[in-house]
C-alpha cells in the first residue's frame, strides 16, 4: 500500500520577499529624491541667471534713457538678510521694470544692484538664500557663476 503525501501549495508572496521589495524600491526612492534636489537648485541658479541678465538689459536701457545707472543702495551686504531680502527684490523691480512684484521670490534669491565706478557701470547681485551661492553679472553683460 502506497502512502500519499499531500503537498502544500502557497500563494502569494513570502515575508522576505516583501521585505527585499520595501529595501529597493526606499533605496530607488532616495537616490530619486537626491538627484531631484540637484535638478531644483539648478533651475533656480538658472532663473537667478535669467533675471540678471534681464536687470543687464533694463540698466541699459535705463543709462539710455537718463544717463545712469539705477542702483539699489550704496552697500549690497545688508540686503542679503531674509527680512530685508524681499523689500530690496521689490525695490529692484519697481526701480527698473515699474513692478514690484517682477522679480519671482520663489526662486529664492536675492538681489541687489550696486555703482562700479560711479556712474559709469554697476554690478547686480543675486545671492541664494539657504547657501552661499552668489551670482553677479556688470554692466558688460558678464555672468560670474564661479561661487554657485
Amino acid at each position: 500500500m502506497k502512502v500519499k503525501k499531500k503537498i502544500k501549495t502557497f500563494k502569494g508572496f513570502t515575508l522576505i520577499e516583501l521585505l527585499v521589495v520595501v529595501a529597493i524600491i526606499g533605496i530607488l526612492g532616495s537616490v530619486g529624491t537626491i538627484a531631484y534636489n540637484g535638478y531644483t537648485k539648478g533651475a533656480r541658479v538658472t532663473a537667478a541667471k535669467n533675471t540678471l541678465m534681464q536687470i543687464s538689459l533694463a540698466q541699459s536701457e535705463h543709462f539710455s534713457n537718463a544717463g545712469y545707472y539705477w542702483t539699489s543702495g550704496e552697500d549690497c551686504a545688508d540686503s542679503y538678510t531674509k527680512t530685508a531680502g524681499k523689500a530690496v527684490n521689490e525695490e529692484v523691480g519697481d526701480g527698473l521694470f515699474d513692478n514690484a512684484d517682477y522679480i519671482d521670490n520663489t526662486i529664492q534669491f536675492y538681489f541687489c544692484i550696486e555703482e562700479a565706478g560711479g556712474a559709469s557701470g554697476f554690478i547686480a547681485s543675486a545671492v541664494y538664500r539657504e547657501g552661499s551661492c552668489k551670482l553677479t553679472v556688470n554692466d558688460s553683460n558678464v555672468v560670474d557663476d564661479s561661487s554657485c
